[in-house]
């Protein structure tokens, strides 16, 4: 379409660090770019122990495995979610114990989490919608309280922050990275995850190692290298190490363009949120987010249809989010509502993201905003 929901971000230099690689054949080995990014995280991301994945699905499934989850264990997570925050666990034969979310930020209600914990109940999954913070105040303090684990989906967080300082991706035991196309900071495919809970770390490089005692080894704390639980193949690979520093190192950049585009949403939209015909995004005072998607919300889901339909129209491409895990036909195999779903399913049928990427121009986000004020001032 004339306006695409996304372009993948791409800074320039991405091209100059792949022909590094290529011309040095040794740096695949040597993973050169691999350092670069997780030291990235270290200095400007406040991150201690980071390390890059294929994607973020697999660090969530990494962290099920880190975490010991089994068949008969409970993770509370919210039903506004990803598929693979469910299937991370499923796959590792939990259940998933879906809660309801907050209408202001689309995040876990944190009030609804502790009529969800039972004596089987190992962690809490949360996860940054749109980048913007859940209460980690009361999050962690639910889960110090009950020994349970907390796992952090950062998948839209990069360098968004709770309260200043305090960057997301640091509170959870570990907290999971997304860098797939769709994502500000992007490498095409690959992802992160952090160890914030260094009482894991030792039984995490076993299973980010093949399940090896490979890292014992390299530092003589054993004398054999040899298969000692289960793993796999988690690393991401130099060359999508390489894109992805090339973009790490202009992240300020590309997020700041991405906030600069949601306010000018925010404003030329603002009107219409006054008149009652839509919601706009809420920004919680003392976070900070990155701008990673923007969307609205309308009256509801036949309401959200005609508007789809009539930006296509237009040549403008807005598309909804996810599908509530609860309501999908395997989402209802992995686990159970607890509590009234008041606002995750018909919140979800509302929500519509607007088109939004590193290189929109002004005038074409003024196109689709003027379109979306066509539709209400000719259908209302």
């Amino acid at each position: 379409m004339k306006i695409p929901f996304f372009r993948t971000t791409v800074t320039g230099d991405e091209k100059r660090y792949i022909e590094n690689c290529l011309s040095n054949p040794d740096s695949f080995s040597e993973k050169k770019y691999t350092a670069k990014c997780e030291n990235w995280f270290k200095e400007n991301h406040g991150i201690k122990n980071f390390l890059l994945t294929k994607s973020c699905s697999h660090s969530l499934e990494l962290a099920a495995i880190v975490l010991g989850i089994k068949t008969g264990d409970e993770v509370i997570l919210p039903s506004y979610a990803f598929v693979a925050c469910g299937n991370a666990f499923a796959l590792r034969g939990a259940k998933c114990v879906y809660v309801d979310i907050r209408p202001d930020t689309m995040n876990i209600d944190e009030t609804k989490i502790e009529q969800a914990i039972t004596p089987r109940t190992k962690a809490i999954v949360t996860l940054n919608y749109a980048s913007i913070s859940c209460n980690y105040t009361a999050i962690k303090k639910i889960a110090n309280e009950n020994n349970l684990y907390l796992i952090e989906d950062n998948a839209h967080g990069i360098l968004a922050e709770y309260r200043k300082g305090e960057f997301l991706g640091s509170f959870g035991d570990i907290s999971t990275f997304s860098f797939d196309h769709l994502k500000n900071i992007s490498c095409g495919q690959g992802g992160g995850i952090a160890i914030n809970n260094e009482s894991l770390l030792e039984n995490f490089f076993i299973h980010y190692e093949f399940g090896t005692n490979r890292r014992s080894f390299l530092k003589g704390k054993v004398d054999r290298y040899e298969w000692i639980d289960l793993g796999s193949n988690y690393p991401l690979s130099e060359l999508n190490a390489a894109i992805l520093f090339a973009q790490l190192e202009k992240a300020e950049e590309i997020n700041r363009k991405f906030v600069r585009l949601s306010e000018m949403y925010n404003s030329r939209l603002s009107e219409l949120c006054a008149q009652g015909k839509i919601e706009l995004p809420a920004y919680l005072p003392g976070g900070k987010h990155n701008g990673h998607c923007f969307y609205i919300k309308t009256k509801d889901s036949e309401e959200r249809g005609k508007l789809i339909k009539f930006l296509r129209n237009r040549d403008i491409n807005a598309q909804f989010h996810y599908t509530p895990l609860h309501n999908s036909e395997y989402g209802r195999v992995a686990g159970t509502f607890v509590g009234e779903d008041r606002y995750t399913s018909s919140h979800s049928k509302r929500l519509l993201r607007l088109p939004l990427y590193y290189e929109l121009k002004p005038e074409e986000l003024d196109e689709v905003a003027g379109a979306v004020s066509d539709f209400y001032s000719t259908h209302f």
